[in-house]
């Protein structure tokens, strides 16, 4: 065999802004020039590069002139293709997006073409170029997908799923479901699932009746109180709900993903959809009984949670009777929780017993909590100074246990905005631990329950 010498071409440029009146933090040069280009056509580049060598080594008086021109045509040819790599790549999402937000309509691929602009036989080609597989499959796995969610998260019968992710006949969506997930719909429904639990509320709802899954999101005080559970070496811990997609990537497969609907922008639930399933929960229009029962029947533990919220109830009744002996209750509290150096007010949702003072009590909150916190976001940072808006006849104060939050707390009660409150000049400030206080799942519930009225009683 002939052996001929390699031979290698580098050209390395400055890009200088001759602008001088750009103020100084503009981006002195676009995106594509501040890294190593690659050569979509070698050959074209390759004699590009020929002549300028040729042209330097010539040394002609002009010879600058004429190798400039040709590096200019030369990133001409590379930066062209370079944007209309980026075009092409935005005009793909796009398309993608529409099938995503539309999947449950008639997806002809008329209509798909007609979004780009081109003639549906080239959009056949471009679609299967740009993502490797054909525009009809992708509509049908986006619908398998979106068809899992729906029989793992609703008790919707077949029927009505075939018709939300675009299916008129039942029976051709059962056929479908099959050949691309595996097995029928229903067999689908009741096996047993793999879960990646990316909310604590919910990797504790698991927990709590007896299923460990593979991924959990854990406050501190679930892995304390799940410790025997999590010796096991079964569940690989995330500690409070702060998982992004992509740490998930080297993990097994689940078959289904837990989060609730404040975690995640669309963008993230997507790339959580490409790794499995994904139950985006409604954390505040669900109460936490709600939710309890929807992770638990997803694993075919309904029953055991039933009798763990029937427990729960029967305690709960007791409670009450005696709250109603030892208290008004249209007597306002408040809750006012510690982390680190915030103050925050909390109303009927995200735990911190709200759920039980509000909802299961019956007491009434402050008039601001009422008109603002709760319908609103559900909770509120505020101002020390501008607690006294917040004025109650009872304060349960939930102090996080670390000792910035314990300093905060400590400032707070000496100073005059906290001595100014209801609760305070009545001596009736109940404190609590704002780990276990965090919950708002059946384990933080019951022990919430059991520490309020220990408190009162006290």
């Amino acid at each position: 065999m002939e052996r001929k010498p390699v031979c290698v071409y580098r050209l390395s440029f400055d890009m200088f802004r001759l602008q001088p009146n750009l103020p100084e933090a503009a981006d002195p040069a676009p995106p594509w020039a501040t890294r190593e280009l690659s050569v979509d056509d070698p050959g074209q580049a390759f004699r590009l590069v020929r002549e300028i060598e040729h042209v330097y080594r010539e040394g002609a008086a002009n010879g600058f002139f004429k190798m400039q021109s040709l590096f200019y045509e030369l990133l001409h040819r590379i930066v062209d293709a370079k944007t209309g790599e980026a075009k092409q790549a935005a005009r793909i999402e796009e398309v993608l997006a529409y099938i995503r937000a539309h999947y449950s309509e008639e997806l002809s691929r008329d209509k798909l073409a007609s979004l780009t602009g081109v003639h549906p036989d080239h959009f056949s080609r471009w679609f299967r170029k740009m993502t490797g597989r054909s525009y009809v499959d992708f509509v049908a796995e986006t619908r398998m997908s979106k068809a899992r969610e729906r029989l793992l998260g609703s008790g919707d019968s077949l029927h009505e799923i075939a018709r939300k992710v675009g299916y008129k006949d039942e029976f051709y969506f059962s056929r479908k479901f099959k050949q691309l997930v595996g097995t029928a719909p229903t067999l689908y429904r009741r096996k047993p699932k793999t879960v990646f639990s990316l909310a604590c509320n919910y990797t504790a709802g698991l927990l709590a009746v007896g299923h460990v899954p593979s991924v959990g999101s854990l406050t501190p005080w679930l892995s304390r109180r799940y410790q025997a559970e999590l010796g096991q070496g079964r569940l690989k811990p995330i500690f409070w709900d702060d998982c992004h997609p992509s740490g998930l990537r080297e993990e097994p497969r689940p078959d289904v993903i837990l989060c609730h609907d404040k975690q995640y922008d669309e963008e993230q639930l997507e790339l959580l959809r490409e790794l499995a399933p994904t139950l985006s929960i409604p954390f505040g229009s669900m109460s936490w009984q709600e939710q309890f029962m929807l992770v638990a029947e997803l694993v075919g533990e309904a029953d055991r949670a039933r009798i763990r919220l029937d427990r729960y109830d029967a305690a709960l009744e007791i409670a009450r009777e005696r709250v109603v002996r030892k208290f008004d209750l249209s007597e306002t509290v408040l809750i006012l929780e510690i982390w680190t150096d915030e103050l925050a007010i909390f109303g009927d949702t995200y735990g911190r017993a709200g759920h039980i003072v509000y909802r299961a009590f019956g007491f009434s909150p402050p008039e601001l909590v009422r008109r603002q916190v709760i319908p609103g976001a559900g909770y509120t940072y505020i101002e020390e100074e501008r607690l006294i808006e917040y004025d109650a006849d009872i304060v349960f104060l939930i102090v996080h246990n670390d000792p910035t939050s314990r300093k905060t707390a400590c400032r707070l009660k000496r100073g005059e905005a906290w001595k100014a409150l209801t609760a305070v000049k009545r001596g009736r400030v109940y404190d609590f631990d704002g780990g276990l206080f965090y919950g708002y799942d059946p384990a933080s519930t019951e022990m919430q329950l059991q520490r309020i009225m220990k408190a009162i009683s006290d």
